[in-house]
């Protein structure tokens, strides 16, 4: 069925609203967190090692070989006290798709990455295994992944949202529903994504900015 020129303006115009009310929910952050915590917050240190990398890998089964994306990271409780950590690791690019760390990623892309850090990183773990009770001190310091799907190759930029690092929490009116809403406090990384969709194995994150924000 061919639409006419007004119910195809409609239609673009409704699925552009519905995509913009998407990106907002997922995305939507409210103020920067206070420069002073109140009394009971804590927050450990992360350190990144540099910026997010491609790895391809052969999946069990499968001839043709799989890109995917990882950010090595360091975490450090010196807050005082042990801590319960359960970090959340998000890359999100312009074009408002979101990919959340380890969410589809098997064993093999894991394995692949351990062995090229084995010397520098010889206890590097996943995310889910890096969950739980994080005790103090440097001598406790976990080394970690976070490994990502490959993402939109039209990107041009994406952000990296980290949360669990803190317990730092707020409530807020929703921009959209107006409904209450539980911000925690979260650490956004900007990367500019230089390259194009025709030679996507080319592509690398530049980091831009790195800020507190409360999403």
């Amino acid at each position: 069925m061919t639409m006419t020129a007004p119910k195809f303006l409609k239609f673009v115009l409704v699925t552009s609203v519905v995509i913009g009310c998407l990106a907002i929910g997922s995305s939507f952050a409210g103020p920067k967190p206070p420069m002073v915590p109140s009394p009971g917050v804590w927050q450990v240190d992360i350190a990144i090692h540099g910026s997010p990398e491609q790895i391809t890998v052969t999946m069990p089964g499968e001839k043709k070989t799989r890109t995917f994306w990882y950010l090595l990271y360091t975490i450090t409780n010196n807050s005082g006290q042990d801590v319960d950590f359960h970090p959340s690791f998000e890359l999100m690019t312009n074009t408002f798709r979101i990919y959340k760390a380890d969410s589809k990623v098997v064993k093999p892309v894991y394995d692949k990455i351990q062995k090229l850090y084995e010397n520098k990183f010889p206890l590097l773990e996943p995310i889910n295994m890096v969950s739980g009770k994080i005790l103090q001190g440097k001598d406790n310091a976990r080394d970690c992944v976070a490994i990502f799907e490959d993402f939109d190759p039209n990107a041009k930029t994406a952000k990296i949202f980290i949360t669990g690092l803190s317990n730092e929490s707020t409530e807020t009116k929703h921009p959209i529903n107006n409904k209450k809403v539980l911000l925690l406090k979260t650490l956004m990384i900007e990367y500019q994504v230089p390259g194009d969709a025709i030679n996507p194995e080319k592509r690398v994150l530049l980091s831009r900015d790195r800020s507190w924000v409360m999403r």
